[in-house]
């Protein structure tokens, strides 16, 4: 199975023959540039501007296909998914675990995750550079220490409720990403002006790689979601906000680092991708047409690749897919503990 990625101008989503296809209109002639049955698409990802009809709606929805739309700033705009076959109860154990221990426990074990993985990255980080950039090296290894008192930390918060620990934990990973963010920024050419996460509104070309892969991530954790038979706005560890898909967001903490964020920072230490390359709009960093495919190319290639599990090998997509049954079992009673996604250095 493989991602439909629809970009660019002018292009429709339509069925024809109970198959998926694409077209194209140029000039006065339209032709078809894609065609595949739905059974053998995985999501579709739009980021241009074009159309999709209703029977393609709902011949993706029956063959259990998504699609997810993404604008060039990096933000999801909107969510098409199949009907929920999941039991209810799921969502029923999800919202009462918010108000108990249960709930603050797995608030706690997406921060530690996330903690794990940029000590990991770190870590890879100065080994790669111990014997070029002792001088580097070095103080990212004393960075990941930093982060590493912070996780002892974390350990200390006694396990309760999600109202009564969020401030808390997310002190703790608020200070953990500050660091991990002035390492990344130590390591980034002058060129590209990066000082910090600027958030949803990029304001210099690494912050608008990372929305922008942010945003292919956050649709692969809805389609985990969605499938797990969670409710995507009932989260633990982010604050509840209209429209607002918390529990994505909670599962987007163990794979930022290492789908991502690994992504992008290779794409800028081998030169792949250049300041000149990105402009400002209304006050936003865009990256150029040939940047934003190189990068969507680059995050759902990896998505695709496997990696070493101690019990066996799976793709990026099947692990997220993977936790987010994990945590729904665990909602349900079904395993006593929830022990969350974070690789070793």
């Amino acid at each position: 199975m493989s991602r439909l990625v629809v970009d660019g101008w002018g292009k429709t989503i339509a069925s024809e023959n109970d198959q998926i296809v694409v077209k194209e209109r140029e000039a006065n002639e339209t032709r078809i540039v894609f065609r595949s049955n739905p059974s053998e698409i995985e999501q579709v990802i739009v980021t241009g501007s074009g159309s999709i009809t209703t029977r393609a709606i709902e011949l993706l929805a029956e063959n259990g296909v998504g699609v997810i739309f993404i604008d060039w700033k990096g933000q999801v705009r909107a969510m098409i998914s199949p009907p929920i076959m999941r039991t209810v109860n799921t969502r029923r154990e999800q919202y009462r675990a918010f108000d108990e221990p249960k709930g603050g426990e797995l608030a706690k074990e997406f921060v530690r995750c996330k903690m794990r993985n940029q000590m990991s990255l770190l870590g890879t980080m100065a080994k790669t550079r111990r014997d070029s950039q002792p001088e580097k090296a070095q103080a990212l290894s004393m960075e990941r220490h930093r982060i590493e008192l912070w996780f002892e930390k974390l350990n200390e918060v006694k396990t309760a409720s999600c109202k009564e620990i969020r401030d808390a934990i997310m002190g703790i990973e608020g200070n953990a990403s500050a660091i991990y963010w002035n390492s990344i920024s130590q390591l980034i050419e002058e060129s590209f002006q990066f000082r910090n996460r600027s958030g949803r509104y990029a304001t210099d070309p690494v912050n608008a790689l990372l929305n922008y892969g942010y945003a292919v991530l956050e649709g692969e954790c809805w389609k985990a979601i969605h499938y797990a038979g969670l409710d995507p706005y009932g989260g633990f560890l982010h604050v509840d906000r209209p429209g607002r898909a918390s529990m994505v967001l909670d599962l987007m903490e163990m794979f930022r680092q290492q789908i991502v964020d690994k992504v992008v920072f290779e794409l800028i230490f081998h030169k792949r991708v250049k300041p000149k390359e990105f402009e400002m709009e209304n006050g936003v960093c865009k990256m150029q047409e040939d940047v934003r495919k190189l990068l969507l190319t680059e995050i759902l290639s990896k998505m695709e690749d496997y990696i070493r599990l101690p019990e066996k090998r799976m793709k990026w997509s099947d692990v997220i897919q993977r936790e987010a049954v994990s945590v729904a079992k665990f909602l349900r009673g079904e395993t006593t503990s929830y022990r969350g996604f974070w690789m070793r250095w």
